[in-house]
């Protein structure tokens, strides 16, 4: 199980979702969104270049993904934030 997930067998999610998200942003405010993009958490940034990043965002549910998602739209200096891939992998029941 992903170690995220939660420690009571009612609670664990049926799937864990990963989505990649294209950033456009001021290229002279690339620093502070990538500082507040790293403060999220669940975000890792892969690349970026010429006023473009590709980040990655992964939790438990697709709420997760859209609130990343959303919040990352309404930092200063960024102009798009949007979804390019979306995948939710089951994970195995829990027995104990």
């Amino acid at each position: 199980m992903h170690p995220d997930a939660p420690d009571r067998p009612g609670d664990a999610p049926a799937e864990w979702h990963i989505a990649s998200i294209l950033v456009h942003l001021r290229p002279e405010r690339s620093p502070g969104v990538r500082a507040a993009i790293a403060a999220l958490g669940d975000v890792d940034i892969h690349v970026e270049e010429r006023g473009r990043m590709v980040v990655t965002v992964e939790g438990p549910h697709e709420g997760r993904i859209a609130d990343r998602m959303t919040a990352i739209h309404l930092m200063d200096g960024v102009m798009s934030a949007v979804m390019v891939f979306h995948h939710a992998e089951p994970l195995a029941p829990r027995t104990s």
